[in-house]
């Protein structure tokens, strides 16, 4: 597990450091640096700027303003090591490139020296893409009619979720571990049911798939009636039950087919789910994050935000395995980071004492306080006409 990233000069982060958990939460306003944080992660794991996971651009374009001369590093703690895990990115001023150095290269040497395997227990181990580490986008597949059975590797769920139903398909009747199984009667601990056992939690529907034989597609349709469970024409198409269900689908199953000790990524899982969706997906996290599989979550909602706050104060949920970072850019445009605690009954504490908490989540009571009448009335101009 990721005990610490330290992050140098990478776009709006100059030099910024992060305590990891269990389960952590990156929240913010947009353009503060919460995806630079990821794509960080992202960037380690590709040992380049540009590969499987994102291409950012040119080293020139992503180096910190700030920071001319210095080259872009990234690295990583993990639990119980001394040394980190890095990749750092170095500029090539004469063939307008960068050269990449990682921790790795430097075992490689010490190996071919002693003649021998060398094996450093106090060493971290960079990420790998093959194993153990998964990331789904903010672009995930939605709303098919079918999909593309066809996958790249065994446990390739896909950037965009698009292999995550083929991987259904194909390990369906597979046994999830058992400290990932929910007990419920009317649920078996494979993967389909342990993947419809959260949907109809989380949403209120299940799922039915299908190989269409013959062909390198699948079907998938959903059932928003459990009395109509035993009757297949009774499912519906992807289209005619709401799209929030297709983006959700995609987490859940890579959730419960993740490696144990993976490492999950994943933006804005809430989209277009609704409110009370959001919250039980929301636990669905947390429940994931206590059986061995470390979650980065980036999200804008509230509602994600609120679900922990509620763990914490109901003691559903530990502190300790929780870590939420709220990021913020200061006066000079560079990435702050206020690491949030919940107190008791919920109270958001910042623990950063050079950072307020404003725009944590706070537009809901600004809204409030407008419509009362708390708030001074603001003067807009637009098209050359100005309202209060």
């Amino acid at each position: 597990m990721i005990d610490k990233v330290h992050i140098l000069a990478l776009k709006s982060i100059k030099d910024l450091s992060v305590e990891c958990s269990k389960l952590n939460l990156f929240v913010g306003t947009n353009s503060s640096g919460k995806s630079t944080f990821l794509h960080a992660l992202l960037a380690l794991t590709q040992s380049s700027l540009n590969g499987k996971y994102i291409s950012i651009g040119d080293f020139r374009e992503v180096r910190n303003y700030y920071m001319p001369n210095s080259s872009i590093k990234i690295e990583i703690l993990e639990k119980g090591k001394t040394k980190p895990a890095w990749v750092e990115f170095v500029e090539d001023k004469e063939n307008e490139a960068y050269k990449v150095c990682t921790s790795s290269d430097d075992i490689s040497v010490i190996e071919l020296s002693l003649g021998e395997e060398y094996d450093d227990q106090e060493q971290s181990d960079l990420l790998l893409e093959d194993f153990g580490f998964h990331y789904l986008s903010c672009h995930r597949m939605g709303v098919n009619d079918i999909y593309a059975k066809n996958m790249l590797n065994d446990s390739d769920f896909g950037i965009d979720g698009e292999y995550a139903l083929a991987y259904l398909l194909q390990n369906e009747g597979m046994i999830v571990d058992d400290n990932l199984v929910v007990k419920d009667t009317d649920f078996t601990n494979t993967l389909l049911d342990q993947v419809n056992y959260w949907l109809n939690d989380i949403i209120g529907t299940t799922l039915y798939i299908s190989d269409l034989k013959k062909t390198n597609y699948l079907q998938v349709k959903y059932n928003n009636n459990p009395a109509n469970a035993v009757s297949e024409a009774l499912y519906c198409r992807p289209v005619n039950v709401g799209s929030g269900i297709s983006y959700l689908i995609s987490i859940i199953i890579l959730c419960l087919g993740a490696e144990s000790d993976s490492v999950i990524i994943i933006e804005n899982p809430e989209i277009h789910l609704h409110p009370k969706a959001q919250s039980k997906l929301c636990e669905f996290l947390y429940f994931v994050s206590q059986s061995g599989r470390q979650l980065f979550i980036e999200t804008h909602s509230d509602h994600i935000f609120n679900g922990l706050r509620v763990g914490v104060a109901n003691r559903s949920m530990k502190q300790e395995d929780i870590s939420v970072n709220f990021f913020a850019m200061n006066e000079q445009y560079e990435t702050q980071c206020n690491p949030i605690i919940f107190k008791e009954y919920g109270k958001i504490v910042g623990t950063n004492e050079d950072m307020d908490i404003d725009d944590l989540f706070d537009q809901f009571e600004i809204d409030l306080n407008r419509m009362f009448g708390l708030l001074k009335k603001e003067s807009t101009k637009e098209n050359g006409l100005l309202f209060e």
